[in-house]
């Protein structure tokens, strides 16, 4: 039985506010620990967690081979995703990364052109073109326009890297973070429609807990230990394992079972909308008219290209910080 409508939109709401929000507390938790701590921490509980779903779910029974291309489909995501995101994390900022963020399906799209021999559209290529603008005015805008914006107007990850390189340092690592995740999405394509991607994803979730839990260990050992950890990094830390992690995932996968995928791309695309408004108020990061004019690219860019196999392939991922 089909549930009421506007349970499947509330679930939608509810999951993309987890995933905006989720930035905004990775954030938090990054500007105290640094990315090798935070992913250890966050990633271990994740599994535990997950644990307890699976032993409700029933253990999988995969093949070896199927648990070894788990394993390489983790190398994308979550491993070279999180890492990636969460360096560019702590350069760029909250906004200005799920903007980027929101970019994966046009990566999807240039993966699938390229290594697929998908064609690739006019459109598609419009779509590029306009989305690389709006990178360039959304991050750089501030100093091709400097003309009523100073300090106090510019964002507070702005501010501290006002360095032009350093910027473009974080812009490239968060856009290997996009790429990773449109990597994934075409690695994943025959595990999806042979296996269930609620136990994939937990599975894949386990080996990068293994993977951040031992970098963590051998790169930092005795610093940022958890007993530094503040109770607001731990409350935020709480969010990302309980609430954009499990919570929004399986909100997501129920709704999924019963909405288009081309109505849930639409949901995805207020992510960055979300942050935004949560950066405002929890990180005091703000935009200058430059830099919104530069977002509205990026958000058409993609919804320009959202023909029907992007956005398909597009909502198999939970883009989430």
């Amino acid at each position: 039985m089909r549930p009421h409508p506007l349970l499947i939109q509330l679930a939608m709401v509810l999951t993309m506010v987890l995933w905006g929000v989720s930035f905004v507390a990775s954030k938090i938790v990054l500007d105290q620990i640094g990315p090798l701590p935070y992913m250890g921490v966050r990633f271990s509980l994740a599994a535990i967690v997950l644990a307890v779903l699976m032993a409700v779910l029933g253990r999988p029974r995969f093949s070896l081979r199927t648990h070894g291309l788990i394993a390489l489909t983790a190398l994308s995501e979550p491993i070279a995703y999180f890492l990636f995101e969460s360096y560019g994390l702590r350069i760029i900022g909250a906004t200005t990364t799920s903007l980027i963020i929101a970019l994966v399906p046009l990566a999807v799209m240039i993966l699938a052109a390229l290594f697929l021999h998908e064609k690739l559209h006019l459109r598609g290529v419009l779509a590029v073109v306009v989305s690389i603008g709006g990178i360039v005015l959304l991050v750089y805008g501030p100093d091709l326009f400097p003309s009523g914006a100073d300090a106090g107007d510019l964002s507070a990850a702005a501010v501290a890297a006002i360095d032009p390189i350093l910027r473009t340092t974080g812009v490239l690592l968060v856009l290997g973070a996009v790429f990773s995740a449109a990597g994934y999405i075409t690695l994943a394509r025959s595990l999806t429609q042979k296996h269930d991607p609620i136990r994939l994803t937990i599975v894949q979730t386990w080996w990068g807990a293994a993977f951040f839990f031992t970098l963590w260990q051998v790169t930092t050992p005795g610093t940022a230990t958890v007993a530094e950890i503040t109770p607001i990094v731990w409350g935020a830390i709480a969010f990302l394992v309980i609430g954009a992690t499990v919570l929004a995932f399986m909100l997501y996968n129920w709704a999924l079972k019963y909405e288009r995928a081309g109505t849930a791309a639409l949901y995805i695309n207020a992510i960055p909308v979300i942050t935004a408004f949560t950066s405002w108020i929890v990180l005091g990061e703000t935009l200058v008219p430059i830099q919104l004019l530069g977002a509205f690219f990026v958000l058409a860019a993609v919804r320009f290209s959202s023909y029907r196999s992007t956005v398909q392939a597009a909502t198999t991922i939970t883009p989430e910080a």
